[in-house]
């Protein structure tokens, strides 16, 4: 039986997606953890795959692994979460022998800015990627031959801007940078017209936005996944919840005792 996995991921835990020798990666910690609950041997022989092998520092809410199993899904979720660290299954689905995980319907990116920047200046510069467009400027990968995106989209959410980006597949970097042409754009630094032209063929280096903001939401197909809900995977996101909250409260203690401070000293002077 072939067997799909979601599969979540703090980007930051890990040097990267792909195996490496030596290094701490998430197809390692998926292997180990496959290896450790005896779901499978070799990756050779169970044609271990994964749908997206995201940049070091790049999270992941969806990313997809498939495998070969003697297990019935609902079975290796437990296991898979049982032992691995940091990676946590969430939904799975049985799959055709020849299933692929690469060959997806869509990828759905989402990146996250903070700071002054205006939401208005960032879609208007995000239409000018939509259409088939020559992307050879945002990507280190060769590139032949034009590339569309599905769907751009940007919002303001809470303290965030979120810009949502969709297409069948993505080449090394891309994502990170049409953020970073977006940014440059809506703080003034380049004009819209060098975008354009980027995206009609002249060369132009943007620069690369930073990995941790960004997250790979989803990877689509054409059947859907069963969610299984574990009680450790649960727990695990819990603990983790509320020592972002913790941590966050800390910075925030030391900002507000920095001002009082500051605003003290100038009331005495």
């Amino acid at each position: 039986m072939r067997v799909a996995l979601k599969i979540a991921y703090d980007g930051g835990a890990f040097f990267g997606h792909q195996r490496q020798p030596d290094r701490r990666t998430v197809e390692g910690e998926c292997l180990a953890a496959l290896r450790a609950g005896k779901v499978v041997r070799d990756p050779l022989e169970s044609f271990f795959r994964s749908a997206s092998r995201t940049d070091r520092g790049v999270s992941a809410v969806g990313n997809v692994i498939a495998f070969d199993s003697a297990l019935r899904p609902d079975a290796v979720v437990g296991v898979f979460n049982n032992h691995a660290q940091g990676v946590w299954a969430w939904a799975c689905s049985d799959v055709p022998p020849t299933f692929h995980p690469r060959h997806a319907i869509e990828r759905w990116y989402r990146y996250h800015l903070y700071g002054d920047l205006r939401v208005d200046s960032l879609r208007e510069v995000g239409a000018v990627f939509l259409g088939d467009r020559d992307f050879r400027s945002f990507t280190s990968e060769p590139l032949v031959g034009p590339f569309a995106l599905n769907r751009l989209e940007v919002r303001r959410d809470r303290d965030a801007i979120v810009v949502d980006v969709r297409a069948g597949s993505f080449r090394r970097g891309m994502v990170r940078r049409i953020v970073a042409a977006m940014v440059a754009f809506a703080r003034g630094e380049v004009a819209l017209d060098t975008v354009r032209t980027a995206l009609e063929g002249r060369r132009h280096d943007f620069g690369l936005a930073s990995a941790p903001p960004l997250f790979l939401m989803d990877v689509t197909y054409g059947f859907p996944f069963r969610i299984v809900r574990k009680p450790k995977a649960f727990d695990e996101w819990g603990a983790l919840e509320i020592d972002a909250s913790l941590r966050l409260r800390w910075l925030r203690s030391i900002r507000e005792s920095v001002l009082s401070s500051n605003s003290r000293e100038s009331s005495q002077t």
